[in-house]
């Protein structure tokens, strides 16, 4: 029975070495194919983590370049509304010199005359600082109209016909009619560029 129970327990011995062999063989399987998944989502997280960051980093860029070219163009418009301003402090210190003023009225009259067309002239309107220049550079073109003080009309003269229609020559004018046209060229003077 001895003989019997050493068999028995070197069978059983036997078994319980292939079961363990096969458990650790299981389990370095199962650690295997642990690892290979927790280094795919490793691999994966990273890529993520990458392409939120490069996808960040765009977004920035964007965003910088969109903040640089708004204030490339703010200080554009600021520089060209600066050379405005200086335009019309010029145009008011000429007219400021009576002297220099007188001649420039006088072509701005006779362009204004040109402008009706052969039209009669009703009323010559001025700002107030104006009618004793206005009222000399009337007589001297030869016209009959009465010279009126209006604080609308700066630096030049407006004429009215019979029928209440009227031609406009300011200098003040004829700046903000071409501020349009001009301010690309302003633009491109100052900034060596072209506004868009």
């Amino acid at each position: 029975m001895a003989e019997l129970s050493s068999l028995l327990e070197k069978e059983a011995s036997t078994e319980i070495e292939a079961i363990v062999a096969e458990g650790k063989k299981r389990a370095e399987e199962i650690l295997s194919t642990a690892r290979a998944e927790a280094e795919g989502v490793l691999a994966a997280r990273a890529r993520a983590v990458k392409a939120q960051r490069e996808a960040g980093l765009v977004r920035a860029r964007s965003a910088a370049q969109l903040e640089a070219s708004s204030l490339k163009l703010r200080s554009q418009h600021e520089g060209v509304q600066s050379v405005f301003a200086q335009v019309q402090e010029r145009i008011k210190a000429l007219v400021a010199d009576r002297q220099a003023y007188a001649g420039v009225f006088a072509t701005l009259l006779a362009e204004a005359i040109e402008g009706l067309g052969g039209t009669a002239v009703q009323a010559v309107e001025v700002a107030p600082g104006d009618v004793e220049i206005a009222t000399a550079a009337v007589a001297k073109a030869g016209l009959g109209a009465a010279v009126t003080a209006n604080d609308a009309v700066r630096g030049g003269v407006r004429l009215v016909t019979a029928n209440r229609s009227a031609v406009e020559n300011t200098l003040y004018g004829r700046l903000s009619a071409l501020e349009g046209e001009l301010a690309a060229e302003v633009s491109q003077a100052l900034f060596g560029a072209k506004t868009d």
